[in-house]
């Protein structure tokens, strides 16, 4: 009883002591989002047709900034001018920057084609104005036939139909084995 007693004595007097931490200063920068939502989805449209449905695990939406940030995992399926589903993106964090309608994902990238196609990367972006998938990182690309190729830069259509891969390599399911190289980066020249 006298230990309890002690024990809630001290801790008074700790507790209404003086505070002598600075206040927090206003920087007039936006530290805290407007707007925040778990667990829910967003949809993306051009002229009334949906162009992208946005699942997120945790959202946090800076009006000023036109920013959202998603984390705890993000899916996005993508649609073509009629309507259909092209395909399905999905990592780990993306950001929607609503003022350039771009969205962009990190961590853990895959995107898989309704034609097939599966891309994996760590950092890639959809631009809905141009209607682009574009990566300046690592990526590595899965055919329908099995062949894997990879390569630093990618570029394609939101359905993966007409892509470019920069420096590409890889191998084939069939074992041909894909060095692609330019004739300026050849060695020698056959001219037999």
């Amino acid at each position: 009883m006298r230990f309890a007693l002690y024990f809630i004595i001290v801790l008074m007097m700790f507790s209404c002591g003086g505070n002598d931490e600075a206040p927090v200063k206003n920087t007039g920068k936006n530290l805290f989002p407007d707007q925040e939502g778990w667990n829910s989805t967003l949809k993306a449209t051009t002229n009334g047709i949906t162009t992208a449905i946005i699942e997120y695990g945790h959202m946090e939406r800076f009006n000023k900034k036109k920013i959202v940030n998603f984390s705890d995992g993000v899916s996005v399926d993508f649609f073509d001018e009629n309507g259909l589903h092209t395909s399905k993106l999905t990592s780990k964090k993306g950001r929607l920057d609503e003022k350039n309608n771009v969205v962009e994902a990190f961590e853990n990238v895959v995107v898989v084609s309704d034609s097939g196609i599966t891309l994996q990367t760590e950092k890639i972006w959809w631009n809905n104005n141009i209607r682009k998938v574009i990566s300046d990182r690592f990526v590595t690309i899965t055919t329908a036939e099995n062949d894997t190729l990879y390569g630093v830069g990618f570029e394609s259509d939101e359905t993966l139909t007409n892509w470019i891969l920069n420096e590409p390599r890889g191998k084939t399911d069939r074992g041909v084995k894909l060095d692609l190289e330019t004739e300026a980066d050849s060695d020698s020249v056959d001219t037999d």
